[in-house]
């Protein structure tokens, strides 16, 4: 709960956040391209959604380790 509450309170509204859902939408919109939501399989869709769930994790893991940083250099200076 704490690590949430330092996340929302120092990094979710900083620039490098918003560059962050930038790549994320880029990415997003890479993924879904060519895919025609009106014919693809659940199998097709399931694919796809585990696709876009693993880029916002790599995503968030990378955010965490910023946030983290962050908090480590701030705690030794």
């Amino acid at each position: 709960m704490l690590i949430r509450d330092i996340y929302h309170k120092i990094f979710a509204e900083t620039k490098e956040m918003e560059k962050n859902d930038h790549e994320i939408s880029d990415e997003l919109s890479v993924l879904f391209k060519d895919v025609d939501l009106k014919e693809i399989t659940y199998e097709e869709f399931t694919n796809l959604m585990c696709q876009a769930c693993a880029i916002g994790e790599r995503h968030g893991f990378v955010s965490g380790f910023h946030v983290f940083a962050k908090i480590i250099c701030e705690a030794l200076s």
